[in-house]
């Protein structure tokens, strides 16, 4: 890691609102000089200016079982808008319709500072408990939030409006800016006046609520300013001026036509520049059966939450294992750690990592809340990461710069701190993350598959997979029918090259064995997991798990005496005083245990995404082997409704959650979890695109 300034900004640091308050609990946000409410009737003005104007009611009266809408938002502020949105929903909408609601706030709230706003409205104050409690940490990006069971959603994008904006298009080709895989339904055109924050209101903000409507978005906004009525018009809106709430003589809402007045050009990008589309599906989700059925192939983490996150959507879902119960490979552990890495510099994979952190967190609170899920299969128990070395002493102090603040994701500790945290003398300082824990991956699958949705498939192989007509056809042994779907998602791991269509990926297979350890040789029940170069995490029914060792290209399953001492040796040394007696004591062969095969990418993230049509790829984008900027318009050829969802290596428990909603997003056609160059990093055919660009195909 190269040396990181602590003079500059943190890249993980937002500049929070600066509150005054009013007649005790209104907020005025200092920096704009503005309320982000009408006093006491804030309530009634976000129904009126935002509900009835955008005929939510009339609308989510006519939309049927299944059906999604979406409004997205240029202010988040105090959420009463997504509260009062969320609550007609509750009284309006069909059983199994959803919402998704995206909104962009650059100077979030605090937590204390979102209670105290909250809590003048008695009547949220059942929905405002659910929102505070998933309110994210307060760090730049895209957090998915879930309520109601799945059917109410909110994505707080935290940053600036018109980067957050852009990257909820489907590309940034000027080709291809118009086309999206989710419709926008509505905007509420929220914010601090006009004049006040002209960040909210400028051409660039204007093009891209153009780009993303379609025929039919509805907009309405609190302000009548020439300025913007001029502007939206010009973009393509119809525009209406009626009676303001309160004593506002005004107030604008509008319907996007298409027929727009300003050149298409303006404020986009040249076409200089611009990479190949390959991202862009142009197949899509399509030919899709009106009883929506899906096969899964594979029984583990990645398989099973991605059948859960369809099942929950309304999808028939067919999910195949070839052994006799689920999570019987990589997925095995008996004890599997929901854990992150943290950097103190951004980057794809570091933000892809928080991302998929911070929404596994309450993607497993809200499954231990609702399945009453037992202490011996999950414990938020948190995770102690061992400074040991040097570097990873100096990275504590970067660590503090970059996160200093958000006790709640981590805290940098002293040894004493450290030791007091773990219930044993670890000897060294560290950082703790008190949100972190273990689940056992067997127990969350067997729970999640209990779905009425899922149908099991067990002890079968898939191993041809053929699309016939509209339907993909799923054979085993000997040919033999598995399942007929619309669509597929392969969730076998380093197996998924054994099928034609996906023969290409450059999938790693890297071996790994776990210990278990009786906690009779060690002094102490940990509080909490410790990571060194390996791990152990706190006694479950009276066995601590250590690991793991990792051998890439061994594929070897059976367990090993000396790959047991290799964990023990790794731990003593990192934690000497937690053992009663010496490690060369202990009978090797006496210890249990398993072995596992992890897949991996070249680039450690994931392959998430549709399967792309190799030999078609090759011929598209050739000419990238001699000109890696060259003007390519063609978007990515797939194949139709096969997806793929592997390679999470030793962060299934961590990742899988978040990448199968984004599967089911794309297969669905509802806003994505991530933003949009995120998927493209995890999209399987960046490979393919990167060995054209290097001239290796």
């Amino acid at each position: 890691m190269s040396e990181l300034n602590l003079g500059e900004q943190s890249p993980y640091r937002l500049d929070t609102a600066k509150l005054q308050w009013l007649d005790g609990d209104i907020p005025t946000a200092s920096q704009f000089d503005d309320i982000y409410y009408s006093g006491l009737c804030g309530l009634e003005e976000s129904r009126y200016v935002f509900l009835q104007h955008n005929q939510l009611a009339q609308r989510w009266q006519q939309l049927e079982t299944g059906s999604h809408f979406t409004i997205v938002e240029t202010g988040f502020g105090t959420g009463l808008n997504f509260l009062a949105a969320w609550q007609l929903w509750q009284q309006q909408a069909p059983v199994g319709a959803k919402l998704h609601f995206i909104s962009v706030e650059k100077h979030p709230l605090k937590r204390e500072e979102l209670c105290r706003a909250l809590s003048i409205w008695p009547e949220l104050q059942v929905m405002a408990d659910q929102l505070i409690d998933q309110y994210p940490v307060l760090i730049p990006g895209q957090h998915y939030l879930n309520f109601e069971n799945g059917s109410v959603n909110l994505t707080l994008v935290l940053g600036d409006a018109k980067t957050s904006l852009e990257q909820l298009r489907d590309s940034d080709h000027p080709q291809w800016q118009h086309r999206q895989s989710f419709q926008i339904d509505a905007w509420f055109l929220d914010g601090f006046a006009p004049s006040k924050n002209p960040d909210l209101w400028n051409d660039g903000i204007y093009a891209l609520l153009s780009d993303l409507s379609c025929e039919q978005t509805t907009f309405s906004t609190f302000t009548a300013v020439g300025s913007v009525r001029r502007a939206l018009t010009d973009y393509g809106f119809n525009i209406e001026k009626v009676k303001g709430f309160g004593k506002k003589r005004e107030m604008m809402k509008g319907v996007f036509t298409h027929q727009k007045k300003v050149p298409d050009n303006k404020q986009r990008q040249a076409i200089a520049g611009i990479k190949a589309p390959w991202y862009v599906n142009s197949n899509g989700s399509n030919q899709i059966s009106v009883d929506r059925h899906i096969a899964i192939i594979g029984g583990g983490l990645a398989g099973v939450t991605s059948a859960y996150a369809m099942a929950q959507r309304g999808w028939q879902v067919t999910l195949v294992e070839r052994q006799q119960a689920l999570a019987e490979g990589a997925s095995g552990n008996s004890q599997g750690m929901l854990y992150t890495k943290l950097s103190p510099k951004t980057g794809t994979l570091n933000q892809f990592t928080m991302a998929s952190y911070l929404y596994a967190l309450r993607y497993y609170r809200r499954w231990q809340h609702k399945e009453a899920v037992p202490n011996d299969q999950l414990a938020f128990c948190g995770l102690l990461q061992l400074a040991i070395s040097d570097k990873e002493r100096q990275l504590i102090s970067q660590l503090q710069h970059a996160f200093g603040g958000q006790p709640d994701l981590v805290q940098c500790l002293s040894q004493q701190q450290a030791s007091e945290i773990a219930g044993v003398d670890v000897g060294n300082p560290g950082w703790f993350f008190p949100g972190a824990g273990w689940l056992s991956p067997a127990y969350l699958c067997q729970s999640l598959a209990a779905h009425p949705g899922i149908d099991i498939v067990r002890h079968t192989e898939v191993l041809d997979i053929e699309l016939s007509g509209s339907k993909w056809q799923l054979s085993g042994a000997a040919n033999q029918s598995v399942a007929s779907a619309d669509a597929i998602i392969i969730a076998n791991g380093r197996d998924a090259v054994q099928f034609q269509q996906t023969a290409h990926l450059p999938v790693k297979t890297i071996r790994g064995q776990v210990t278990l350890l009786n906690s009779s040789y060690t002094h102490s029940d940990l509080n909490t997991i410790i990571c060194h170069e390996g791990y152990i995490t706190p006694a479950s029914n009276g066995r601590h798990s250590l690991g793991a060792t990792f051998d890439n290209g061994d594929t070897d399953l059976s367990l090993r005496a000396f790959d047991h001492q290799r964990n023990l040796t790794s731990l003593e040394g990192a934690v000497p005083k937690l053992f009663k007696q010496p490690i060369s004591s202990i009978d090797m062969s006496t210890l249990g245990g398993r072995a596992g095969l992890r897949c991996t990418s070249p680039d450690y993230l994931p392959l998430v995404g549709p399967a792309h049509n190799y030999s078609q790829f090759i011929d598209n984008y050739g000419v990238l082997r001699k000109n890696a900027h060259q003007n390519i318009a063609t978007p990515g050829c797939y194949h139709p409704n096969l997806y793929l969802n592997i390679a999470h290596g030793s962060r299934g428990i961590t990742s899988t959650p978040l990448c199968s909603e984004l599967l089911a997003s794309l297969i669905c056609g509802e806003p994505h979890p991530l933003p949009r160059h995120l998927i493209t990093a995890l999209n399987p055919a960046r490979f393919t695109i990167r060995d054209l660009v290097r001239n290796k195909i």
